[in-house]
């Protein structure tokens, strides 16, 4: 995992690393290990036998650098047997393709559902006969035809089979986006589309938005709990937690927590006592009567990662290794945790970017390290909390009836000011998977979907 701690070789290769980053236009990166197993204050020397840098070795980075178009990765076919290319366009070795990769991913009504994508043979079992007999091609060699031996037949085309691990497919994979980071500016210009527009339209533009800002207003809605939880239906089901479901409530504590208050609340992410915290929140505010106050606050995180790397990479790669762990435990009969700590930075593990920010210093529980580690980590987290109070790093706003906004929890911290009066809130969670499912379902081709799905 990206989130266990590194080792002492590897932390000097990032300082090393961090002292020939001269460009300022060069994406931030940092050497992280994958499964050294201890502290870096622990460790004196990597395992013998193992190329940190060949084998286990992660980038790890503040931002996904999406680029168009694949590396040519040749195929070639004999024909008793197909070959791709190594992974890079200098390599010149050829990786064979087993007969069972291919049957396994046969995308024929016989072996998966064609209403479902769902395999309906196992091929290891031992009955399904994984052999090549042989291979021919059409369409100047763009389809490639195989027959196993026991007379089935599939077709790939060579695209699939050059761009199976290539970076490309993991990003439509799990709907990736070149991300826009943003500060206090954004404020000129903030993401939003028309209610009466996704009525008509749909949600893509509305998840586009946030996929790539992180956030979006919706205007032009109707300040009723009703339309609220329609809109957030269209994106997938609403989240049910200890809270309910769909929330409609005022600051009078009726759940034990502080947003159930008029008090301020710095930025935070929500849920972060949850082994997974929520994909997406809205927010919209119905009313507010008597008082004042209660402007809200979006930060990106991602962008502020990103300022923390380029001014302390040991601080990042610190925040980057050590799990901390939320609670909940002000409702009666309550008290989650999540199943294990989990770091401030999460980096997908494969691709190596920074794909989720989890922070809450409210509802901070423990800090996964020995006492030497832990100092380390409160300084670190220091840097980051003075980072995301900056007011140059906060996006304010007033809430009105009638112009919810939706945030990617998994990026944007938010908070509010105290205020006065009596405010009605509403709102809810949609998980991330929901929310990443809806954006590829309404922003990507049938066919990217399929070939970035169904095949291993």
């Amino acid at each position: 995992m990206i989130g266990e701690p590194l080792s002492r070789r590897c932390a000097a290769q990032l300082s090393s690393s961090a002292r020939k980053t001269t460009n300022p236009r060069r994406l931030p990166q940092v050497w992280s290990a994958s499964y050294a197993s201890q502290a870096p204050d622990q460790v004196n020397t990597w395992p013998k036998g193992i190329s940190l840098e060949r084998q286990h070795a992660r980038m790890i980075r503040p931002v996904p650098v999406v680029l168009s178009g694949a590396h040519d990765r040749l195929i070639r076919v004999n024909r008793t047997s197909l070959e791709v290319q190594g992974q890079s366009s200098a390599d010149a070795s050829y990786i064979p393709i087993s007969g069972r990769w291919l049957r396994d991913n046969c995308g024929c009504n016989q072996c998966r559902n064609p209403e479902t994508g769902q395999r309906q043979m196992n091929v290891f079992k031992g009955v399904v006969n994984c052999d090549i007999a042989r291979i021919e091609t059409s369409k100047g060699g763009a389809l490639i035809h195989v027959t196993f031996g026991d007379e089935h037949q599939t077709t790939f085309t060579q695209e699939q089979l050059r761009l199976r691990s290539h970076s490309e497919t993991h990003y439509k994979r799990h709907g990736i986006v070149q991300p826009t980071m943003w500060n206090a500016g954004i404020s000129s210009d903030p993401p939003s589309v028309e209610f009466a527009s996704v009525e008509k339209e749909g949600v893509g533009l509305l998840l586009q938005k946030i996929r790539v800002y992180g956030f979006c207003f919706v205007d032009g809605m109707p300040a009723t709990p009703e339309a609220t939880e329609s809109l957030l239906t269209m994106i997938g089901p609403i989240r049910n937690t200890h809270y309910g479901g769909f929330y409609d409530f005022t600051s009078n504590l009726s759940s034990k927590d502080t947003a159930y208050t008029n008090e301020s609340l710095e930025p935070h992410t929500d849920n972060t006592y949850f082994t997974e915290p929520t994909g997406l929140q809205a927010l919209h505010l119905l009313s507010h009567t008597d008082g004042s106050g209660g402007q809200s606050s979006l930060v990106d995180g991602f962008g502020v990662a990103a300022q923390l790397y380029e001014s302390d990479p040991k601080a990042y790669r610190f925040l980057s290794t050590y799990g901390v762990l939320g609670h909940a435990s002000g409702n009666e009969g309550i008290s989650i945790q999540p199943s294990h700590a989990v770091p401030v930075l999460s980096h997908h593990p494969r691709m190596g970017f920074l794909e989720q920010v989890r922070w809450n210093n409210a509802d901070r529980a423990g800090i996964d390290g020995n006492f030497t580690a832990v100092e380390k980590w409160y300084s670190a987290a220091a840097k980051f909390d003075a980072l995301i109070s900056k007011p140059e790093n906060q996006y304010v706003f007033q809430l009105q009836p009638g112009r919810p906004v939706i945030f990617d929890n998994w990026r944007c911290l938010h908070g509010r000011t105290a205020f006065t009066g009596k405010r009605r809130m509403c709102g809810g969670y949609i998980n991330r998977d929901d929310f990443i499912s809806k954006y590829r379902a309404t922003n990507m081709t049938e066919e990217d979907i399929r070939a970035s799905t169904v095949t291993g």
